[in-house]
């Protein structure tokens, strides 16, 4: 089950998807017939009579009224719900919008020199990289005795985005000194930060909502709960290779792949006992990467020769889309099929793919870019 499957659910309209001419229409005769009704005489209206002036304007009102009628009533339909009606909706099955979510990342702190006694750095000790983003670490470090260094997971101070992609050692600012703390880096990229839920999201949760309301064991329960986990999650695929085992992937924003910490994070997470069945060895790990490179010519029409320079752009940014398209989904295969109409559509005549050659690629891996795309433009040609 799939958020996918809710679009195929029949379209509805509470006002029989009635236009502003049928209203228009159908007020006109109602006059006319009640006019003839009650005088006896037929009602004629010239274009430029004040009285059917009148009625057009009500008509137009009436038809701004017949719209926010249909817009309440698919608001309590999950397919077209959303903001806080769609809150509203979840409150039904007890969901509520996840708040946006802190990045997170693993601090590496070292000692000037080893000490004979241990060195405690205090829970919520900040650093940052000088940029005005701070993260703070989750809980005490103690760096025993005759050790130089010690590790503990730090977040961001400001939940979204703003916290992810963090670099190896960019975080080297300590904003809380320690006593003989000599530096401190963070040895894990950040990630995890996200904004709050969008209302794609929520819905989609409301959906695999009544397979969680039992301990996870059906795949859209195990999903449900992922998810739930943290808001920056956006593929979940899982597998159960033999009885009892199962095997969990997932795929952060933009198809990235989680760290270590988030990893441990879902795991721990998912083995509580009001989440998993008691019989359920739950293994949550990394997609494996399948790499694939980029290699294209194309061309352009000569009727476009004027907008060879918007197309040469538009061109590149649809490359760039096809290669966060294909790492999105775990199990996805690489298809150049997919490259090719996108460049199509950002206004390539004709296309030669020479790389990637279509591979299915297994469910529990992604498709990444291996290097730079190199896509070549060839020129243009006759229509």
């Amino acid at each position: 089950m799939a958020l996918k499957d809710l679009k195929e659910y029949p379209d509805v309209s509470f006002i029989e998807n009635m236009s502003s001419e049928e209203i228009q229409e159908h007020y006109m005769q109602a006059m006319q017939e009640k006019y003839q009704e009650l005088t006896g005489k037929k009602l004629i209206l010239h274009d430029a009579d004040p009285l059917k002036l009148i009625a057009q304007a009500d008509c137009l009102l009436l038809y701004q009224i017949a719209q926010y009628a249909d817009r309440a009533g698919k608001m309590a339909l999950l397919k077209y719900s959303y903001g806080d009606y769609l809150e509203n909706i979840g409150a039904l099955k007890g969901i509520r919008r996840i708040e946006g979510s802190a990045a997170r990342t693993k601090l590496r702190f070292t000692l000037s020199i080893k000490r004979i006694s241990t060195t405690v750095i205090p829970k919520g000790t900040r650093v940052t990289a000088n940029d005005g983003v701070y993260f703070e670490t989750e809980d005490i470090l103690e760096i025993l005795p005759g050790e130089i260094s010690g590790e503990v997971a730090a977040y961001c101070k400001e939940s979204g985005n703003i916290g992810n992609g963090y670099g190896l050692g960019s975080l080297n600012i300590m904003v809380d000194p320690v006593a003989y703390v000599d530096s401190v880096e963070n040895i894990a990229v950040s990630e995890g930060g996200a904004d709050r839920e969008s209302d794609k999201t929520l819905a989609e949760r409301i959906y695999l909502a009544p397979s969680a309301w039992s301990t996870a064991g059906p795949d859209d329960a195990y999903k449900y709960w992922v998810k739930t986990y943290d808001v920056a999650i956006t593929d979940v695929r899982v597998f159960s290779p033999e009885p009892g085992i199962v095997e969990i992937y997932f795929l952060m924003q933009d198809g990235e792949l989680p760290d270590q910490a988030i990893i441990d994070g879902v795991e721990s997470f998912l083995r509580q006992e009001d989440v998993r069945p008691l019989t359920d060895l739950v293994m949550v790990k990394r997609p494996e990467e399948r790499h694939y490179q980029i290699d294209a010519t194309y061309y352009i029409n000569e009727s476009d020769r004027n907008r060879a320079a918007v197309i040469v752009k538009q061109v590149d940014a649809a490359v760039l889309e096809y290669i966060k398209w294909q790492r999105q989904k775990i199990g996805r295969d690489i298809n150049p099929d997919e490259l090719r109409k996108v460049m199509v559509m950002a206004g390539a005549k004709r296309v030669q793919v020479r790389s990637p050659t279509f591979e299915k690629i297994p469910r529990n891996c992604v498709a990444v870019l291996d290097g730079e795309a190199q896509v070549i433009y060839g020129g243009v040609e006759d229509d």
